[in-house]
């Protein structure tokens, strides 16, 4: 059975997000409850008698599929924080093999929060102190092996936590003495996939300065993740200088290190340093690789080397027709790729081409052309964007016998979504699904855009959008925080509730926090959409306050805003409450100075008394707002518009008594309760020779509304002697409003 606090744990703990450090997390664990934990956002289903016997059953929500032993970390990340006892150490330790096998096992990216998590685990139970303990206590060099393995696949946000936790690691297996040049190797390439690449070349140049007996090929593997990592980074004189370097020490020159040295250049349209990198010889004859040839034909395109691009297209055909490369495919396919994209050449050309490569490599069987040679041309014609001609690739390939395979319909479905042909996107779909073994990669791209596709059309087939999601949550996809967005708010425009319940049930306990930010602001966008329903808006922002309780002040106060511009103040008042019930629990927001002052005024849009008083009374109550000139600007407009205009007087008594004073927004509002009190007339009058004896310089607003004042009661002539002579007090004449 599924912890009870597993809910409670996965929600509540990504609540604290602060800009200057790592997310604090902070929990007061609930007592056990004999009902499962889920959102109080269902209603009751109603209870009949005889009749009720044939109704459905009352629809049931997804449990959370929690990953392994995440709780756990979870747990002893809020136990850090909140200075209690951590969970033991024995459960520490098997929490992270579970978690890191799962990892392992699914092919799942870890994310920056839960990297941040395992690092404070890690530095916990690798600890000096922890070195006497039993076995079960403490992490074996295996262990951490294995969660580095599991970190080479940085994740789509911040890395830092990735990088710090494999510093760790390998700091921790040297110092036990059990580096081999294994973990060297993996270090460096950690070093360089999140962006310390020059760090990760020093360490290579002193590792081999201290160890001259190393042989050459490991050596030379220790440089290949440096030379990426400094391409990625952008870092020519680097890189250029590492190749040169590494070449003396015994680093080839081979299709690997060519195909990132001339798409570095040709990435950049540095034409003469590409054309000197991709004419540089390739060590033992080799060919360069598929990616350096597409990188040139799209260098080539781009800056008008059509000419140029054929002579290496000719010399390709030659070498494949008379020299060493017949026995390489991936050259046939360039070729035909390149037949294609340079020449403009058709179907029938194409087909052609084919039978000639079968004839020329007919000693050598896995060089043929076969449905792999078709998947390349389809990705052509997708990168061209023309879904017909990639449909007349797949037919060419049925027409040879290629039997279509998974890479084949993934390819289909996407040039179909591209086109915009749902339908044959679904159909591709299934026919994947017949093809899948289950042995490749969980993260799918295609079908998260796939998704997202059929969400984003007016009218969604959701039946098709649920056999998809179902059939990632089934294989423990990873589904983008953009693709659980497009979900919920088809679903919410459907009023599918309990679909969306199950969508972020299911998917942002795996979050990091800013892919939860992500999934949060779309949510607050949706709210803040004043085309949706009120009704629809609500119940969005009942699914945001349920699975988002660290939704932050500045988009609370939109929402409660949102819900005044609808006429609706008794809903801002709950965003109010909410987030002064929750404030003092797991780290959450708590209500400020601006959320109090922009409810009351508020209330001058659309009054509320019930709002009113509730709201005060929370204000008199929390010790952590201390009241200033505008927040009883505030409260005097809130009093004001709810018709009780003598109390927010006994606030301007307040004000003039207060070291900060009043402002001109104080004058304006207490001129506007004098308007409205019973004889209010003369206690304004006073106000205003008391303004002109202190010689304030007075704005229009405020001289329009002593203006509006006498007016209100029936002092007509002095209101107009007020509007002739304004032009001589504020330097305006009246206008529409005054």
């Amino acid at each position: 059975m599924r912890s009870q606090l597993a809910r409670y744990v996965l929600r509540r703990l990504l609540v604290s997000e602060v800009s200057s450090g790592p997310p604090s997390f902070v929990l007061s664990l609930p007592g056990l409850r004999t009902c499962p934990l889920r959102p109080r956002i269902a209603r009751w289903p109603q209870r009949r008698g005889f009749l009720g016997l044939f109704n459905k059953p009352p629809r049931k929500l997804k449990e959370i599929n929690a990953e392994p032993g995440y709780e756990t970390l979870l747990q002893y990340r809020a136990a850090e924080n909140e200075s209690i006892r951590p969970p033991r150490r024995a459960d520490l330790v098997q929490a992270w093999r579970d978690f890191f096998d799962y990892k392992m096992g699914y092919g799942r990216v870890v994310n920056s929060t839960q990297a941040l998590c395992a690092h404070r685990v890690f530095l916990y139970l690798c600890s000096p102190s922890a070195y006497n303990l039993h076995r079960d206590e403490i992490l074996s060099v295996n262990d951490l092996r294995f969660a580095r393995e599991c970190l080479s696949n940085a994740p789509k946000d911040d890395t830092t936590s990735h990088l710090a936790l494999s510093r760790s690691l390998y700091n921790e297996i040297t110092a036990r003495g059990a580096a081999v040049p294994r973990d060297f190797h993996t270090y460096v390439a950690a070093l360089s996939q999140y962006g310390q690449s020059l760090e990760a070349r020093d360490l290579v140049f002193d590792y081999f300065h201290n160890r001259p007996d190393v042989d050459p090929i490991a050596r030379a593997r220790c440089f290949i993740p440096v030379v990426r990592g400094l391409a990625q980074e952008g870092r020519e004189t680097e890189l250029v200088d590492l190749v040169t370097a590494a070449k003396k020490l015994g680093l080839e020159y081979d299709p690997l290190i060519h195909g990132i040295m001339t798409g570095f250049f040709a990435k950049r349209d540095r034409i003469g340093e590409t054309k000197l990198w991709f004419n540089n010889p390739i060590s033992r004859g080799l060919p360069p690789s598929s990616m350096a040839y597409y990188d040139i034909l799209k260098f080539a395109l781009r800056n008008d080397l059509q000419k140029w691009a054929a002579g290496i297209y000719e010399d390709l055909i030659s070498r494949l027709e008379t020299g060493p490369f017949r026995g390489h495919k991936p050259c046939w396919d360039t070729a035909f790729q390149w037949a294609v994209v340079l020449l403009g050449k058709g179907i029938d050309h194409i087909e052609h081409m084919l039978q000639v490569a079968f004839e020329h490599t007919r000693d050598s069987p896995n060089s043929q052309p076969n449905i792999g040679t078709i998947n390349s041309l389809v990705k052509i014609a997708i990168d061209k964007d023309d879904p017909y001609l990639a449909e007349r690739f797949i037919a060419l390939g049925r027409k040879l016998g290629f039997e279509p395979n998974y890479k084949t319909y993934m390819l289909q479905l996407e040039y179909r979504i591209r086109a915009k042909d749902l339908d044959g996107a679904f159909a591709a779909y299934q026919s994947f699904r017949e093809q899948d073994d289950g042995s490749r990669d969980r993260e799918i791209i295609i079908l998260n855009a796939f998704v997202q596709a059929m969400c984003s059309v007016p009218e969604p087939n959701y039946e098709r959008v649920l056999d998809v999601t179902t059939y990632l949550e089934q294989r423990r996809a990873m589904v983008e925080p953009e693709t659980v967005v497009a979900i919920c708010i088809a679903f919410l425009k459907n009023d599918e509730t309990y679909e969306v319940i199950d969508t972020l049930s299911l998917h942002t306990v795996h979050y990091s926090v800013a892919e939860r930010y992500m999934v949060r602001k779309a949510f607050v966008n949706y709210c803040l959409d004043k085309t949706n329903s009120t009704a629809r808006v609500w119940d969005a922002y009942a699914l945001v306050r349920q699975f988002f309780p660290e939704l932050e002040v500045e988009d609370r106060i939109a929402l409660m805003d949102a819900f005044f511009g609808r006429r609706r103040p008794d809903m801002a008042l709950h965003v109010l409450t909410h987030i002064q019930g929750s404030g003092g629990r797991a780290g959450g927001p708590r209500p400020t100075e601006e959320m109090y002052v922009r409810f009351m005024e508020g209330l001058g849009r659309c009054p509320n008394e019930e709002g009113l008083h509730t709201v005060h009374n929370m204000l008199k109550m929390d010790t952590t707002v201390q009241p200033s000139t505008r927040l009883f600007n505030a409260l005097m407009i809130g009093y004001i518009a709810c018709g009780v205009p003598h109390r927010a007087l006994d606030f301007w008594k307040e004000v003039t008594m207060s070291l900060e004073g009043p402002s001109y927004a104080t004058l304006e509002i207490v001129f506007r309760a004098y308007e409205v009190t019973s004889y209010g007339d003369g206690p304004a009058g006073e106000l205003w020779e008391k303004i002109k004896r202190m010689e304030i310089e007075v704005p229009e607003h405020v001289y329009v509304a002593y203006v509006a004042t006498m007016a209100a009661h029936g002092n007509l002539t002095l209101a107009k002697t007020l509007l002739d002579d304004m032009h001589n007090v504020v330097g305006k004449n009246p206008g529409l409003h005054a």
